[in-house]
């Protein structure tokens, strides 16, 4: 089993260009339900393993043929290498990927919305220190953002038809409660729910 960082470190080692920092290791790993990760053993691990896989067998997906590129070109657009060969535009940050899997930082993304299947509200009474201490980290950035969701976010839950968006705050009530009971309430905007 491995600890905290040496799933951060493993994650963003394998996609640096879609995982940037600690902090949205934490958030795919602890909040995105359907992630891949589940609770075993008192540590967070991946459901089926390590495949092998990282985010360079996708950029080659992407990769144009060399005429595109030399059409784009020859029309004065410019090309991201990315294109061009394949590679992943973060490649540079994937030997740093330890050091990032320590360094907090941006979400830059909405969180995902609360979910009660997610890893982060079934914290178990076994789990590791470091993996107790994670998921208080990650609480502490994605609650306020559900309390004060973007305009985005407001907007999307306002199209939802009535019956869709009671099921969504559900949800999220039953994932905050979930939340309140492993940590208490000072986990929570406002000391609750």
């Amino acid at each position: 089993m491995a600890g905290v960082e040496d799933t951060l470190s493993e994650m963003i080692r394998e996609s640096p260009c879609s995982v940037l920092n600690r902090t949205q290791a934490l958030h795919h790993v602890l909040v995105v339900l359907g992630g891949g990760y589940e609770w075993r053993d008192g540590e967070v691990v991946r459901r089926h393993g390590r495949d092998g896989r990282d985010c360079r067998s996708t950029h080659k997906q992407f990769k144009l043929p060399a005429e595109h590129v030399a059409l784009l070109r020859e029309h004065g657009r410019a090309v991201e290498q990315q294109y061009v060969d394949g590679t992943c535009p973060a490649e540079h940050l994937r030997t740093h990927a330890a050091e990032l899997a320590r360094t907090p930082g941006p979400l830059e993304q909405d969180p995902y919305p609360a979910s009660p299947g997610a890893p982060l509200f079934n914290v178990p009474a076994d789990a590791a220190a470091d993996w107790v201490e994670a998921a208080r980290e990650i609480a502490a950035v994605v609650v306020p953002l559900w309390e004060t969701p973007s305009d985005y976010e407001v907007a999307v839950h306002a199209s939802l038809a009535p019956e869709e968006r009671a099921w969504v705050d559900g949800q999220r009530s039953r994932a905050l409660a979930l939340l309140e009971r492993r940590f208490g309430p000072e986990v929570l905007p406002a000391g609750g729910s």
